[in-house]
């Protein structure tokens, strides 16, 4: 038996499954889209496809007020940002070029070790040193 809840319109009608599916769509017919158009194009088409999808759950579940199209319509700008985000996230830039060994300065690590030793104290010749029996046998 073939599942048939694999995209229900309570999820539809979450973020979630808006972003996932607008997401899905645009991947779909985007290189279509860019041999005759140009990038721009496929930014409307990711806001039209979330717009198309919140529309259609607002309908099915009743929901077809003029608040709530008014708020599919900012929230499409959402979902369609949010889409792109993922596909930036899980497509890497592929404009990263590896260099040689000569394109890059070597860095020398010095390791910054404050002084911690302690100061050098010379003893000095005073005047009681010579009275102080203890300092003559240390002279000695």
């Amino acid at each position: 038996m073939m599942p048939t809840d694999l995209f229900t319109t309570s999820y539809l009608g979450s973020y979630a499954g808006l972003v996932a599916v607008t997401y899905l769509l645009v991947q779909f017919f985007k290189e279509p889209v860019k041999k005759y158009l140009n990038d721009w194009w496929i930014r409307i088409m990711a806001v039209g496809f979330a717009l198309a999808i919140q529309l259609f759950t607002l309908f099915v579940s009743g929901n077809f007020t003029v608040e709530a199209v008014g708020l599919a319509v900012l929230n499409s700008f959402l979902v369609a940002i949010t889409a792109a985000g993922t596909h930036n996230i899980s497509q890497p830039s592929t404009q990263f070029t590896v260099g040689t060994i000569d394109d890059y300065e070597p860095v020398i690590y010095k390791p910054q070790v404050p002084d911690v030793s302690p100061p050098i104290i010379t003893p000095q010749s005073s005047v009681q040193a010579d009275s102080d029996p203890v300092a003559q046998v240390v002279q000695s």
